[in-house]
């Protein structure tokens, strides 16, 4: 069973690459419509939010006692739900440059690559698999899905839109390459480990630093 959870996870990182470019191609050949846009959320939902949730269950809360399993896995879906919910009806006031909130494609990154990263090391230490030190970590994404901290958006591909883009797009670039490359080696998890821990540490650092220089600008006051 173990390699089955090992290609729902590449599955879902499969579903993340093709979510982060099929609007943008959409657009591209201009054939974006709002049947497609409703259409995207439910494959979101299914994807992001139902997929991890049923992961989550599978590997280390069915055996839970009560329904505090049930309840705990099913974090990923109802946080994603409200976090798609919110998404779609504050569309246009989204910044172009972040997402307020988790995305979900970068959840369920964070769920599969988490995943990936136990199934590879409880071989040597089962201690890495146990419940305990996981669903506190599971519950925490979820909630980062509805909070009010920014993550930057995937770069428009085109070097003419400002440095920050052009900055993220050398950086996604960079990973591609690091990915593929560790993907040969041996070691894909560990980069993509890295690579959503980065992620997912820079939002909340941004976060706390901006909650710090408004409450500087305060006590100014």
């Amino acid at each position: 069973m173990a390699g089955d959870y090992v290609i729902a996870c590449y599955i879902i990182l499969a579903a993340g690459a093709f979510d982060s470019v099929d609007g943008k191609i959409a657009r591209l050949i201009g054939i974006s419509t709002n049947f497609g846009k409703e259409i995207d959320s439910l494959a979101d939902m299914v994807s992001f939010c139902l997929a991890p949730s049923i992961l989550v269950y599978s590997l280390y809360t069915q055996n839970m006692p009560g329904i505090s399993g049930e309840l705990i896995a099913s974090a990923p879906l109802i946080m994603g739900a409200i976090r798609l919910a919110r998404f779609n009806t504050d569309i246009t006031s989204e910044n172009p440059a972040y997402f307020t909130g988790l995305p979900t494609p970068m959840n369920a990154l964070s769920i599969a690559s988490l995943v990936l990263f136990i199934e590879y090391f409880k071989i040597d230490n089962p201690e890495y698999s146990q419940p305990r030190l996981l669903l506190p970590l599971i519950l925490s994404l979820s909630y980062l899905m509805v909070s009010r901290v920014h993550y930057a958006k995937f770069p428009i591909i085109n070097f003419n839109s400002g440095k920050q883009n052009s900055l993220r797009l050398l950086g996604v670039a960079l990973f591609a390459v690091t990915f593929i490359g560790a993907i040969f080696i041996g070691y894909p998890y560990r980069v993509l480990a890295g690579f959503v821990s980065f992620y997912l540490l820079t939002g909340i650092w941004n976060h706390l630093k901006n909650l710090g220089n408004v409450e500087s600008k305060n006590q100014e006051s």
